[in-house]
């Protein structure tokens, strides 16, 4: 039985490492590399279901071409020639600009991207940027530091406190969980911010329940209050800060009650907080639901602040963390240059189905990405997708999104192509993904079918090279680092390039080389729920699954969860089959009553396939401050039961 290096590619903090146990091209199983300085041998439910999806029944391994709204299998060839026919078609007569390429993180290893590569080399075509995920906050972390870092997560163990704000890593980052833990047993007092009442915040010292989009109002009366009580680091601002009298003469502006009552936290509980996070040795750890709002990114500009006037950065046990972006600038992502041969065209996410009805989009191909699943407004989405010509989708299995496009490119899984993995949040190593089985057929691997796709359409500076030439070349800068560096050697070997504790020259990499303070005057244009809509609609991660990928063989309704005095309010019982209305529209879901969920918030996981009641056909489009975040929690709704007749029960 051989033994080989693998990873989870699914777009989590931790980025897992795994062995993988292979005979006769069949996997035997998958386990935690117990070695692995990070892993340490323990990967959760969703790193383990990676083998059940490679064994799907439903998983497809042949192109499919739907004629008169039914797929019909054909093969690759077909599909190859068909695509290159499009391509060249849609170029010819409409420029490259009709052409849309969508791609996520639904796989997070690099090749998975070469899609990316290969638009370059044809010219261009239109992409995203922003995002549904994290761009309000790295855009905040970029003007604040220059950069986007954190510290390890073993520093967290010389932490006295730790704060969780926003982030709920029992859920989503057991590591980060596992080294909570342990700092708490050694004395560490563990502090959670949440509107949740968690499985992080449940094992806390200290919890507030803050409102939804308070963490703005809380981090400016923070921030207030050290200043007020002289806790602030004058030889650290000093040296290290610019900005910090423009902020000062801001909050002196701002009514510490009303901060506060924005917040949803008392003053006593507001100067315990300050007390303990101006002791030495204090952290921050943010999550990233809290930049979803409108003012998302000065949110966390305005956390990652506290940290500069208190003098936390820089230090061991200290520091803000919000991700950690070590790999893309070293390593030649782009190693043959395709970006000099693209001429694209840029569009925010959020605002995806305006572009489409805009721009005369005709083609769209669609790679690691559940996109009518995941984006919001999906109904207006859908839409403007129908008026797209020809879409293509490459997945697994017939998702939400490939079932609304023209022709569908099964892919390989994890097991089957090898590959480089990193994260840029939490886990600091570089995996190298060894191929553990052969797939049913090589063009599975999007890197062969793009490649055999150049081909056809004859693009002369496209590298013909087989994969791991591929990689070695995407390496080649960490032999500066490192001579030994391979292929071989990573599949042997822990590498990393993390320093343990970020900024502790306190060089910046902004233009001033200091931490820049922004201030943001709107932020605190906080909107409220109405009469009509009554509640506001929370996207949470649950545990069970990231996003969609875990949910699609459930056959119950969505579950959207509300406290007891909410649903005594309105009247509604556990189980209660109810509809969920917004501006949007409606889906049905099934109510539970949970009282760690906060007055006038109706929370539900995100994931859930539309047969189920998909939150995102009800959630606006909006984009927040800076970044282009998708603001997901900016939806308001209300909830009620149906009569037999389908009419509103009041």
């Amino acid at each position: 039985m051989k033994v080989l290096s693998g990873g989870c590619t699914l777009d989590c903090f931790d980025a897992c490492k795994f062995n993988v146990y292979t005979e006769d091209n069949n996997i035997a199983k998958i386990e935690g590399d117990k070695l692995h300085p990070y892993t340490k041998g323990v990967i959760c439910k969703k790193g383990l279901s990676h083998l059940k999806r490679h064994n799907h029944l439903n998983r497809r391994y042949k192109p499919l071409l739907k004629i008169n709204n039914r797929w019909a299998e054909i093969s690759f060839e077909e599909a190859l020639d068909i695509m290159a026919g499009k391509l060249s078609y849609y170029k010819e007569n409409y420029g490259s600009k009709s052409l849309m390429y969508y791609e996520q993180y639904g796989s997070g290893s690099l090749l998975k991207s070469i899609g990316e590569i290969f638009f370059n080399f044809f010219g261009g075509s239109c992409k995203q940027k922003g995002g549904p995920c994290w761009s309000a906050g790295i855009e905040a972390q970029k003007i604040n530091f220059g950069d986007v870092k954190s510290h390890s997560l073993s520093d967290m163990l010389n932490s006295k406190t730790i704060i969780v704000w926003g982030k709920n890593p029992a859920n989503t980052t057991i590591h980060t969980m596992n080294i909570i833990k342990k700092a708490k047993t050694a004395g560490a007092y563990v502090i959670v911010i949440d509107p949740i009442y968690t499985a992080t915040a449940k094992q806390s010292d200290f919890y507030i329940q803050i409102k939804p989009g308070g963490d703005n109002a809380l981090a400016l009366a923070m921030g207030k209050r050290i200043i007020e009580l002289n806790l602030h680091n004058e030889d650290f601002i000093n040296k290290y800060v610019k900005n910090f009298d423009e902020y000062q003469a801001y909050l002196n502006k701002l009514n510490l009650r009303k901060l506060c009552n924005m917040a949803g936290i008392s003053m006593k509980n507001l100067d315990l907080l300050v007390k303990k996070y101006t002791e030495p040795y204090s952290t921050i750890l943010q999550g990233y639901g809290m930049q979803k709002y409108a003012h998302g990114g000065s949110t966390i500009g305005n956390i990652n602040t506290l940290g500069a006037i208190t003098g936390q950065i820089g230090y061991s046990g200290g520091g803000v963390n919000y991700a950690n972006r070590l790999y893309p600038d070293v390593l030649n992502i782009d190693p043959y240059e395709s970006f000099k041969h693209a001429n694209d065209e840029f569009f925010y996410v959020s605002k995806i189905s305006d572009f489409i009805e805009e721009n005369n989009v005709k083609m769209a191909v669609i790679t690691k990405s559940n996109m009518l699943n995941q984006l919001p407004q999906l109904k207006k989405l859908r839409k403007a997708m129908d008026k797209i010509e020809f879409k293509v989708c490459f997945d697994l299995f017939l998702t939400d999104t490939a079932e609304a496009c023209d022709l569908f490119i099964p892919v390989t899984s994890v097991f089957e192509s090898e590959d480089l993995l990193y994260s840029s949040m939490t886990n600091p190593y570089l995996t190298y993904i060894e191929k553990a089985v052969e797939p049913e057929n090589q063009l599975m691997d999007e890197y062969y079918f793009f490649r055999e796709l150049a081909r056809k359409l004859n693009l002369a500076n496209y590298p013909y090279v087989d994969k791991k030439e591929y990689l070695e070349k995407v390496i080649e800068p960490l032999r500066y680092i490192n001579k030994e560096i391979s292929l071989d050697y990573l599949a042997k070997n822990y590498f990393t390039i993390h320093e343990n504790i970020p900024w502790e020259n306190k060089q910046f990499k902004t233009e001033s080389g200091k931490f820049e303070i922004f201030i943001d005057k709107n932020a605190l244009n906080i909107s409220e729920t109405n009469k009509e809509y009554n509640f506001r609609l929370l996207t949470n991660h649950g545990k069970e699954s990231l996003f969609s990928q875990h949910y699609m063989d459930d056959k119950n309704k969505a579950k959207a969860y509300i406290n007891r005095e909410m649903a005594d309010k309105y009247n509604l019982f556990e189980d209660d089959l109810i509809n969920m209305e917004s501006e949007e529209g409606k889906i049905e879901v099934s109510l539970e009553i949970d009282d760690s969920i906060c007055d006038d918030v109706v929370m539900m996981y995100a994931g859930w396939w539309k047969k189920h009641g998909n939150p995102n056909w009800i959630i606006k489009s909006g984009i927040s401050d800076i970044g282009g975040q998708v603001t997901y929690n900016e939806t308001f709704v209300k909830l009620y039961k149906q009569t037999s007749k389908g009419e509103q029960k009041e």
